[in-house]
């Protein structure tokens, strides 16, 4: 997993270094996510949480939908809320950026819902009492204190501005991992979650040990950028001008080369290639930490869901997923490369086991539907987003609050 997301985030990057030289790169790419939705008409509130280990996350609320906002003194008392949380390198601007008719932010704002988009540590959203991101200390975590500490705060926070009793929780990618550390780690956290909807979970990662293995224990790059001085997963803009130049958004998306590498990693979809949002996106990619891709590696060398301990080559500890409580959705894609379907149906034998599996099933019908699909598929609303409001729907009606 590390490798390969690794590759991803520098492929993502080169491509932003042609963007800006062409002239591509929209507003919307340097606009925060507070813009972005007030620029789409919804109302937007700003919160601030403090983990119990020092780090400060900012949490963006969108507590109407376009049409009660319009509406004066419209309040959000006694609403549904959702808690949305973002996978690696990415941001709660990831459930905004596609617009109002295919984020599924905005859609569920729409239907009545009260929206809350995480941001966990590390991306621009977030900061510490004690250090800045120059400071290697900063970036000494993995998702285990996402799971641990983030999601916690997150979720404690909601309940305390809101009132209400449980939130709904879906998460992407690594925002999955990061459920499932929590509930591990902190099981009383049951009784604050109605239900979990996992886009694309990343628990299981075998497929990619190879990959994680020559990575992580032949080359040894997260210790050799450590110690050339890159503390986290970022790349300058001199190195990516000398390295790809011009190659990248060129013509028809199949001579892209560095979107064809990009779709060697999660799988191609060229169909659901949009290239105005892409650009946007690769734009606002955010850093990461080594130790989380050290993290996931340790679990595909492994194939344990284990928490990091002593470090990767360090004791395997398995996380303790029977913990989960509340009822569990589990949606992947067809052609999903980096969390494929057959790890994912393991996960799911773990919850059936324990009688917490609600639902197992692909993503949608589109038989191409890739990892990066799930936030920005050209047709992500009618595929994805649309649907997936109903099925929230009918989880609350279930086991929400009566």
């Amino acid at each position: 997993m590390g490798f390969l997301v690794m590759r991803l985030f520098l492929i993502l990057c080169l491509g932003l270094v042609t963007c800006e030289r062409t002239g591509f790169l929209k507003k919307e790419a340097f606009a925060t996510v507070p813009e972005l939705i007030t620029s789409a008409g919804y109302p937007i509130e700003k919160h601030r949480v403090t983990t119990e280990d020092g780090y400060i996350l900012q949490m963006h609320r969108i507590p109407a939908g376009r049409r009660t906002a319009r509406k004066a003194g419209f309040s959000a008392k006694g609403k549904k809320a959702v808690l949305i949380v973002h996978g690696l390198l990415g941001s709660s601007g990831d459930f905004v950026i596609m617009g109002p008719e295919r984020s599924l932010a905005y859609l569920l704002a729409d239907e009545g819902y009260d929206v809350w988009l995480g941001n966990q540590r590390g991306n621009v959203y977030t900061a510490h009492v004690n250090y800045t991101k120059s400071n290697p200390r900063f970036w000494n975590y993995s998702f285990h204190e996402h799971g641990k500490y983030d999601v916690p705060a997150m979720v404690d926070k909601i309940l305390n501005v809101t009132g209400v009793p449980k939130v709904m929780y879906v998460g992407y990618s690594m925002g999955t991992t990061s459920f499932f550390v929590m509930m591990s780690e902190r099981p009383e956290y049951n009784d604050k979650v109605i239900s979990f909807v996992a886009l694309a979970p990343a628990v299981y990662l075998s497929n990619i040990k190879f990959l994680a293995t020559a990575t992580l224990k032949t080359l040894e790059l997260p210790e050799r950028m450590r110690s050339q001085g890159m503390i986290s997963v970022s790349v300058t803009r001199d190195l990516l001008d000398l390295v790809v130049g011009r190659l990248c958004f060129r013509g028809k998306v199949e001579d892209d080369l560095c979107m064809r590498v990009v779709y060697l990693i999660v799988g191609d979809d060229y169909e659901q290639y949009d290239k105005d949002k892409i650009i946007v996106t690769l734009a606002r990619a955010q850093p990461a930490s080594w130790r989380q891709l050290e993290h996931f590696g340790k679990i595909a060398i492994s194939d344990v869901f284990t928490s990091w301990e002593d470090g990767l080559w360090g004791r395997v500890k398995p996380y303790n997923i029977s913990n989960v409580k509340v009822p569990v959705t589990l949606l992947y894609g067809h052609n999903d490369q980096l969390t494929e379907k057959n790890e994912i149906m393991r996960l799911a034998e773990e919850l059936s086991a324990t009688g917490t599996l609600e639902e197992v099933r692909p993503a949608c019908d589109w038989p191409k539907f890739n990892h990066l699909d799930f936030a920005f598929a050209k047709d992500v609303g009618i595929l994805l987003n649309k649907p997936l409001v109903g099925y929230i729907n009918t989880l609350f009606n279930k086991y929400g609050p009566k």
